[in-house]
């Protein structure tokens, strides 16, 4: 029975990856490239947008989606390490269930960015991306040095 529900946890995680990566990263009506080597890809970065302003609000919207795609790209192979775990998994579950309320968040925060029409608005909603992005990684960093090791 277990590595029944092994494989469907594991086609599950494979089936949204591949349902969503058309959507998150390329938009709805794009085509994605040519698939290129995982490490020629840019890496998103905070830095690259923390000091927009709100004129650069669109530039910041697109950085933090970035961000968002980087984060589940780190998330996605924690997912295919779970699905193969057979006993012992109630710590890890534990430590991903802050990961994915930490990207929940991230995702709530990027979603606020398009409701704020003025420019204290945006600043308060960027600094709360701030804020949930930075939860995240310490969430991620976490997961990755004390339960995977």
């Amino acid at each position: 029975m277990i590595p029944i529900l092994r494989a469907r946890n594991v086609g599950l995680a494979l089936g949204l990856a591949a349902a969503l990566l058309p959507v998150c990263a390329f938009g709805a009506d794009a085509t994605p490239p040519t698939p290129v080597a995982p490490t020629a890809a840019p890496l998103a970065r905070w830095s690259d947008i923390k000091g927009d302003t709100y004129a650069q609000r669109s530039h910041f919207a697109d950085g933090a989606r970035l961000l968002l795609a980087r984060l589940d790209g780190e998330i996605a192979p924690l997912n295919a390490k779970r699905a193969g775990m057979i006993t012992d998994t109630k710590d890890w579950d534990f430590a991903m269930k802050e990961v994915n309320n930490c990207r929940g968040l991230l995702v709530d925060r990027i979603g606020e960015l398009a409701q704020a029409t003025t420019p204290e608005a945006w600043a308060h909603v960027k600094d709360e991306v701030d804020l949930a992005w930075h939860r995240a990684i310490l969430a991620i960093d976490k997961m990755t040095s004390t339960v995977t090791s």
